[in-house]
């Protein structure tokens, strides 16, 4: 029966969004989006105590899809929810040729991306994976199988250096046995929607869209177009972010 709560309670639908519920088309997963609705309990909390009903005082919660990519391991992420208007940078690290390099460019234009390491970088030269963490990119596992006895030393591994539990596979393209193993351990497979060739910026120029996911090899390609492709992306409107983000609903 308070005055405050009343209008609250009024007003409160005015500012619900519906949450979209992630697409599942075959073996391939693509993101939903979070709704928003107003928390009664909290916003009124906030206005009892300014004394008053006001707008600028309530407080919203999330609402999350009936069918989310958050519970969902054993399909393929192809990509984002193309309404986010982000993309990912992936960078496959199968040498330690260039790294230092790439991450000098992705550092000067504010960018994150997502590196996965191969699991003899990750065994044998464990300073890589400090040093992208250092940098505050991404850092995840490549393997060709995710073999789950390998698959579980690696992922010690990094977490031992970047205090952070990896979440995803990659693969090229489809891979039941890369897809088992990694489901098994609750990591998302990504399948990059873009990869690239020895001529990246003109991959990247033809292929892009919202939500992509493009896949960058570490080699002088890269080195040499990295950012002539941020470039683009940014002046194409879309936001670069790390796969956590890109899939996040």
């Amino acid at each position: 029966n308070d005055p405050i709560m009343k209008q609250i309670i009024k007003v409160s639908e005015n500012y619900k969004e519906q949450p979209i519920n992630a697409i599942l088309v075959n073996n391939n997963i693509t993101p939903g989006i979070s709704g928003l609705e107003v928390d009664v309990d909290r916003s009124y909390e906030s206005m009892k105590k300014y004394g008053s009903f006001n707008e600028n005082l309530m407080v919203f919660k999330s609402l999350t899809p009936s069918v989310s990519v958050s519970n969902i391991y054993d399909k393929y992420i192809t990509g984002g929810n193309e309404k986010n208007q982000v993309v990912s940078l992936v960078i496959t690290v199968e040498d330690y040729s260039y790294i230092e390099n790439i991450i000098d460019i992705l550092d000067s234009k504010e960018v994150k991306a997502t590196f996965f390491v191969s699991t003899d970088i990750v065994e044998d030269s464990p300073d890589i994976v400090k040093l992208i963490n250092d940098s505050y990119h991404q850092v995840e596992l490549k393997s060709d199988d995710y073999n789950i006895d390998s698959l579980k030393k690696s992922k010690k591994t990094i977490k031992d250096i970047t205090e952070k539990d990896i979440g995803f596979c990659y693969s090229e393209e489809e891979n039941l046995t890369i897809l088992t193993n990694c489901s098994n351990k609750k990591l998302y497979t990504i399948i990059p929607s873009i990869k690239t060739s020895n001529f990246p910026y003109s991959d990247v120029k033809n292929e892009l869209k919202s939500g992509s996911i493009i896949s960058l090899n570490n080699n002088t390609h890269t080195l040499r177009e990295l950012k002539y492709i941020i470039n683009y992306i940014n002046q194409k409107g879309y936001k670069i972010v790390t796969l956590e983000e890109l899939i996040r609903e």
